[in-house]
């Protein structure tokens, strides 16, 4: 699901790189080696993201932030994007 950028503050960029940074640039979960800035790209299961543990973007407190690579953020989100796709579903049908 791509990220609602209205959603994030306006140093995101920044934000999400101190949390990588502070990571070493492995993954939180699994703790995968991810490539870092300026490294070939091979794969997207090596670039390292950043997931909002309760979902939630406006919220970057460093406790709610953890760097995650691209198929553990998958996983971790997995539940929630199939509950928000399920209301929207039932919310189109409501309307027609």
């Amino acid at each position: 699901m791509p990220m609602d950028k209205k959603r994030y503050p306006p140093d995101w960029k920044r934000i999400a790189a101190e949390i990588k940074e502070k990571a070493g640039w492995k993954c939180e979960f699994c703790g995968k080696q991810c490539r870092r800035p300026g490294e070939p790209f091979d794969t997207h299961r090596n670039t390292l993201t950043v997931a909002h543990m309760n979902h939630t973007p406006e919220d970057v407190r460093p406790e709610n932030l953890k760097a995650l690579c691209a198929p553990c953020h998958l996983g971790y989100d997995a539940k929630h994007h199939a509950e928000t796709r399920r209301k929207h579903t039932e919310k189109r049908k409501e309307e027609q």
